[in-house]
């Protein structure tokens, strides 16, 4: 018999993002309602009690109590054939929060195919008077590098294009490093990002040539005795950083650090890293993930100092420019992970930079080249067209749910999911993207030790006043449910995750009663 508890104990917060997992922050969960810590009883087998036993224990947890005020925008279905179970505000409008990106996500798997891998290449002059490399391993002419958009690349893939350039007798570069973002347009922030200004890493900007998310790490160790500079780690190491302020170590009283990024100004096309406060002694290392500011002078500029180290030196200073189309041959290539992979991460850790991403890719190999938001949206909402979802019943800003800027209904949600699961194609990449309750992705530390441990695969959504799960439940033997559990207003974060986990191990107790065989 497996297992009953009540609810977690202990949640993960999102770092004011939509559902990102705060990395090393978790916090009691508030005091919970008896109704929602008590043990699930089993459901009648009884069609008609079972019914009504599913709506009398899904009132207790979404009707009054401690969701008083909050907007409830909710559904429970059948898979097959969608048969209403429960619902409660099933066509209300709210914010989705990171749920969005299941849209993002199925959109994405349905028109590029799980298969679908982005390519960053460098090209070469293709002839230098007969010969496309000089004596002495010299390129007569600029190095180009070019993106398309892949949100997986990373220092050790520059480090292994270096390596391929090296490996091809490439000593030095007579001309240029010339990075080529141009798949996509010149914009950098997804729309709505710009409501709030913050540094933090789940605002990292959006483009063609990106590196390690757009995102740099900090991590900040305390000096041997009070007094002292705390001891700073950038990565990766880049002449694209400029560092300032300091954090110093401390014995007594406060000990809070500080890490913002910051446009470095006057031109200099560098991200400004300012350190402040103060840290204890002897106290564990602490890192902090910060958005750049300039995407693809980050990859440059990083780039071109892995060259540098590979002994590629290169005479000329950065640019950036679009490949030209005749006379350039590709030296060296790197593919990435396939999009089944991407939307992974993309789910399950609810990255809103691949989420974004993923959004330009869209339109720029549906609707074409530059891939811009507008495009992206386009092409989501002619995914949605086929779903049965017309474009005047929703709205979808971002692909990532961040800030106020969209507004989806359990309903609809709810027929994104069903849909996916029944695009043979797809089902199989997409179900594998969900969190898995009590073991993996924003869900690890969700619902274990309850009925609905691992029998629940969903995405979480959380903003300031907006908590979502969607997803489905599943039973050994029993046909699943899909449900869509979209709370705004919430007065209490905690105390919503709660309800939508209690609301979930009830589904499971639902399946796992089922009714008697008729005669």
């Amino acid at each position: 018999m497996r297992r009953r508890a009540s609810v977690l104990s202990v949640f993960l917060v999102a770092v004011g993002g939509s559902g990102d997992l705060a990395r090393g922050q978790s916090t009691p969960a508030a005091p919970v309602a008896p109704a929602l810590a008590a043990p699930v009883p089993p459901a009648p087998r009884d069609p008609l009690a079972r019914r009504d036993w599913l709506k009398a224990r899904l009132d207790e947890v979404f009707v009054g109590g401690r969701l008083t005020g909050a907007r409830i925008s909710v559904l429970v279905t059948e898979f097959e054939g969608g048969k209403v179970l429960y619902a409660r505000g099933e066509k209300t409008g709210v914010n989705a929060a990171s749920n969005v990106k299941l849209v993002t996500s199925a959109a994405a798997l349905a028109l590029l195919g799980p298969e679908f891998r982005w390519k960053t290449s460098v090209y070469g002059p293709t002839k230098v008077g007969g010969r496309w490399l000089g004596p002495g391993g010299e390129l007569q002419g600029d190095l180009y590098l070019r993106g398309s958009g892949d949100p997986t690349l990373t220092t050790q893939h520059l480090a292994e294009l270096a390596a391929d350039l090296a490996a091809l007798g490439v000593r030095r570069v007579r001309g240029a490093l010339v990075v080529d973002a141009t798949l996509f347009d010149a914009s950098s922030v997804a729309p709505a990002f710009d409501q709030k200004t913050e540094s933090a890493a789940f605002r990292s900007p959006s483009s063609a040539t990106s590196l390690n998310a757009n995102a740099v790490s900090v991590t900040i160790t305390p000096g041997g005795n009070a007094g002292a500079p705390a001891r700073v780690v950038v990565e990766p190491t880049s002449p694209y950083f400029v560092l300032t302020g300091r954090v110093t170590t401390t014995k007594d009283g406060p000990a809070t650090a500080a890490v913002e990024t910051t446009d470095a100004g006057e031109g200099t096309g560098q991200t400004r890293i300012t350190l402040a406060g103060r840290i204890r002694v002897g106290s564990e290392p602490r890192t902090f993930l910060r958005r750049v500011v300039h995407p693809d002078l980050f990859l440059g500029q990083t780039f071109r100092q892995i060259l540098q180290k590979r002994g590629i030196v290169v005479d000329k200073p950065l640019r950036l420019e679009a490949l030209p189309p005749q006379g350039w041959r590709a030296l060296a290539s790197h593919d990435s992970p396939p999009l089944a992979v991407v939307v992974h991460d993309l789910n399950k850790r609810s990255s809103n930079f691949a989420a974004e991403q993923v959004i330009r890719t869209l339109g720029a190999e549906v609707v074409g080249r530059p891939g811009t938001w507008d495009k992206g949206l386009e092409t989501v909402a002619r995914y949605l067209d086929t779903v049965g979802l017309p474009r005047t019943a929703y709205r979808m800003t971002n692909g990532s749910g961040l800030y106020d800027s969209n507004r989806f209904s359990a309903e609809q949600i709810s027929a994104v999911i069903r849909a996916a699961m029944r695009d043979f194609r797809i089902a199989g990449e997409f179900l594998a993207s969900l969190s898995l309750a009590g073991a993996d992705g924003t869900l690890a530390h969700r619902m274990g030790n309850t009925l609905a441990e691992r029998y629940v695969r969903a995405k979480t959504g959380t903003l300031a006043t907006a908590s979502c799960l969607s997803g489905v439940v599943g039973s050994p033997g029993q046909k699943p449910l899909i449900f869509s559990f979209l709370l705004n207003d919430v007065p209490d974060p905690l105390e919503a995750r709660a309800a939508q986990d209690r609301a979930a191990e009830l589904l499971v107790a639902f399946l796992e009663s089922p009714p008697e065989p008729t005669r």
